[in-house]
């Protein structure tokens, strides 16, 4: 008997191992917004970093602000370590773990499903699975691209920090950047993980999305009860967030809770590539119901038909906004206790009118602005996706015009800019109350919708990428909105370089509530929003569709 010959390693026509195709496909999907949210986590950092050591330049001003607000549990449990607030690295930390650990995650998890349960829902992933590669090599082909962008990340923050701390004034050294660079990084890694996870378990992206959020919502929970007292310290070594804190960059580099994390992360990896082998394609592992009623919302319209499938992804980004509005809110209470002088100049930077917890609130919106106006990135990159996939020209095929299509998109992504805002400036005003700063309702309510008019142009801009270029449209907003944001941020604290700020968007946007916003700016700035978004629907039709 002949020996039979063992199979040969998945390979495509043009003899090349099909795997490195499939993660550098995924890379290609990510790399524009991890780099987007590697300056956004570098640029966050540093700035509070040089901030911090220009506001609270001298050790009494340190211990000033490290006794007020270094032992208060309340502000733990609401934004993470506070007792190394008196150094620059810990107000670093701090101030900025809730924010960049929240849409870390956020990204992380919605990325994950995209590329695993959505290629899948869009049928795509049939197609690949029908060449010589299995489902458990394509799917660890498919995580290592997440991982290389998981990598851009913690590179482009490392840089940044690593830049930054050429300052003398900071103090900070190469190890404990290096540490702080991968602790901000060990919650996307290990979300990326759960959202391969989930997709596996979930028969849809929605399903798998909507598990992912209800972990994101337990482990977040877990955090804040394990900050509440030193009895429930033991609590951060169960959830990514614990280990993202108990490091301590700067202060103690502590390493043992980078074990865990790495350990959690390669586990629920391999645990993903192992499911993917024992499932059907199109199937999810948790068993569904043979039949079930039907569920018609959404189905009438395209536009509602988007509504439904990206409501995971658009909600993921109202709570985003929220949750760093709510942040940013309880710090209020900070401004209102010993800080010195130079924090009041500093605000004076950006906004002179109204007192000093209203100029801060003012600042504090703006990194909620430059959050909500990256909202149009998703959908724009998910538009030019439907059109280079050609799942739109199967759509237009039909009774749809295409710019009912795409003026149906653009309406959704309004209404969720609109809705982000709002609920921005109620989640601020909430979390000022929580503190007892005492702030009234409306003002916040109207600093939350001035946010709108901005995103709404973002929005516009954008849309006219897209009717030029589908494929770099969500990388045009990205570098709008970060570029636009450093503008602003170091225009406005430079006064030889204030010139910078008027090439920013949000240089025109009033500094609400320290300022009342004008009448005539929300005008002209939604106006042009409009323009813009009339002209992408009259260039869309003036060109053919693009098809990858």
């Amino acid at each position: 008997m002949q020996d039979v010959p063992k199979p040969r390693a998945a390979h495509t026509e043009g003899g090349h191992a099909a795997e490195p195709v499939i993660a550098r496909h995924a890379l290609r999907s990510t790399w524009a917004a991890a780099t987007a949210w590697a300056l956004v986590f570098g640029g966050s950092a540093a700035a509070s970093a040089i901030t911090y050591a220009g506001t609270y330049p001298t050790p009494a001003d340190r211990l000033a602000i490290a006794s007020t607000t270094g032992h208060d549990t309340g502000f733990a449990v609401l934004l993470g370590p506070v007792s190394d607030i008196g150094t620059v690295g810990g107000y670093t930390v701090y101030k900025n773990f809730v924010f960049l650990t929240t849409i870390g995650a956020i990204w992380a998890l919605l990325a994950a499903t995209r590329l695993l349960r959505g290629e899948e829902d869009a049928g795509r992933r049939q197609l690949l699975l029908s060449g010589r590669t299995t489902p458990a090599r394509s799917t660890a082909a498919t995580l290592a691209g997440l991982a290389a962008a998981i990598g851009i990340v913690f590179a482009g923050t490392a840089l940044i920090m690593l830049l930054a701390s050429r300052d003398p004034r900071l103090g900070l050294t190469k190890g404990g950047t290096l540490l702080y660079a991968l602790s901000l990084v060990i919650v996307p890694a290990v979300f990326a993980a759960i959202g391969a996870l989930t997709s596996q378990l979930a028969a849809t992206r929605r399903g798998a999305a909507g598990m992912g959020f209800g972990a994101f919502a337990v482990l977040f929970i877990l955090r804040m009860l394990g900050d509440s007292g030193s009895h429930m310290h033991w609590l951060l070594w169960l959830t990514p967030f614990g280990w993202a804190e108990l490091p301590r960059p700067f202060t103690r580099n502590e390493l043992l809770p980078l074990l865990p994390a790495a350990a959690v992360a390669i586990a629920l990896s391999a645990a993903t590539i192992a499911l993917s082998a024992r499932r059907d394609t199109g199937s999810g592992m948790l068993a569904s119901r043979d039949t079930a009623p039907p569920r018609m919302l959404g189905l009438r319209s395209p536009t509602g038909l988007a509504a439904r499938l990206e409501f995971p992804a658009l909600a993921g980004w109202c709570v985003g906004a929220c949750t760093a509005a709510f942040a940013l809110g309880t710090l209020a209470k900070v401004v209102t206790g010993t800080s010195p002088q130079s924090f009041a100049n500093a605000l004076d930077k950006f906004a002179r009118q109204g007192d000093m917890v209203d100029r801060y609130l003012g600042v504090a919106f703006l990194f909620v602005a430059a959050l909500i106006a990256l909202i149009p990135a998703g959908q724009l990159a998910a538009m030019a996706e439907e059109e280079t996939s050609g799942r739109l020209a199967h759509v237009i095929a039909g009774p749809v015009k295409r710019t009912s299509v795409i003026a149906g998109r653009l309406a959704l992504t309004c209404v969720t800019i609109t809705a982000a805002g709002l609920l921005s400036g109620v989640a601020a005003w909430l979390g000022a109350a929580a503190r007892g700063t005492h702030v009234a309702l409306v003002p916040m309510v109207t600093a939350g919708l001035n946010l709108v008019p901005t995103g709404l142009l973002v929005l516009g801009i954008g849309a006219c990428a897209l009717a030029l270029a589908p494929r770099i449209a969500g990388l045009t907003v990205y570098i709008l909105v970060i570029g636009s944001w450093l503008a602003n941020i170091l225009g406005s604290l430079q006064p030889a370089t204030h010139w910078v700020t008027t090439v920013s968007i949000f240089h025109y946007m009033a500094s609400a509530p320290a300022e009342s916003p004008h009448a005539s700016t929300i005008v002209i700035t939604t106006a042009l929003a409009a323009a813009f978004c009339s002209l992408a629907l009259v260039l869309c039709t003036r060109r053919d569709m693009q098809l990858s």
